[in-house]
């Protein structure tokens, strides 16, 4: 599994019937770099509307798997199936495309060359802080939480990163397996205590402009319990690290 030979271009849906398959379609299947084998993977965090209907319609036209979790797993719990189901199948690569299009499928030939390119990178992101969010659409307050919170956890792991919450992202698999992600948080904050195992183990995060859009897809991260965990998990950090609290995520 050290060659990159395979991608897998993982969608996460919950209640997302209204949108995956014209995000899917949007992908550029003959621009993505050459010599490597992609699939899709659908897993439905147990969607109370039709978007297991469009899942199986869309695996009839596409390489694709599909998983249907009985029961909501959270943001994060949806990425560690994909993981899982990456680390089993000997998938080198896990692209991460939201279904409701809000990070451009068309950006993934980049990204993924990008990749290719930092064979010491395990997490490369698709930065939104770094284009020109406000233009795309960003609400003020997003922009502004985005930057104070981004701002705080590049203090605490002594990183220079344009921004920590990003969906847009390629891990690579077998670089990511040093880390101990199975036991990282099922919701939103995942993606952020990924950065910081990534950064305590010292491996590899790059990061990239990307344009920002949000149009009329309805965002499911709680507005307050998100940032009140984002900043929990990096003051986590900072006491493990610092030897004043034993923590069963970072203290290692």
């Amino acid at each position: 599994m050290s060659a990159d030979t395979c991608c897998c271009i993982y969608f996460p849906c919950y209640n997302a019937e209204r949108f995956l398959a014209r995000t899917v379609a949007r992908i550029p299947w003959t621009q993505l770099p050459a010599g490597i084998e992609y699939s899709l993977l659908f897993v439905d965090n147990a969607s109370s509307d039709g978007t297991w209907a469009e899942i199986e319609k869309l695996r009839r036209v596409h390489p694709a798997r599909s998983i249907r979790h009985a029961v909501n797993r959270g943001y994060g719990g949806s990425v560690k199936t994909a993981l899982d189901h990456c680390a089993r199948e000997g998938v080198a690569i896990l692209a991460v495309l939201h279904a409701d299009g809000q990070y451009a499928p068309e950006e993934l030939p980049r990204l993924l060359a990008e990749l290719l390119a930092r064979p010491e990178s395990a997490l490369h992101f698709g930065s939104r802080l770094k284009g020109a969010p406000l233009e795309g659409g960003m609400p003020m307050y997003k922009f502004l939480a985005n930057h104070a919170l981004s701002a705080f956890q590049n203090i605490v792991l002594g990183t220079s990163l344009s921004e920590f919450h990003s969906g847009y992202r390629l891990y690579r698999v077998v670089l990511l397996e040093r880390v101990p992600w199975r036991e990282a948080s099922d919701g939103f904050v995942f993606d952020n205590e990924i950065i910081f195992l990534l950064r305590q183990a010292g491996l590899g995060i790059t990061e990239t402009p990307i344009p920002t859009f949000y149009g009329e897809e309805k965002s499911h991260v709680p507005r307050l319990a998100t940032p009140a965990a984002i900043m929990a998990n990096a003051v986590r950090y900072a006491l493990a690290r610092k030897g004043w609290r034993q923590d069963p995520l970072y203290s290692r």
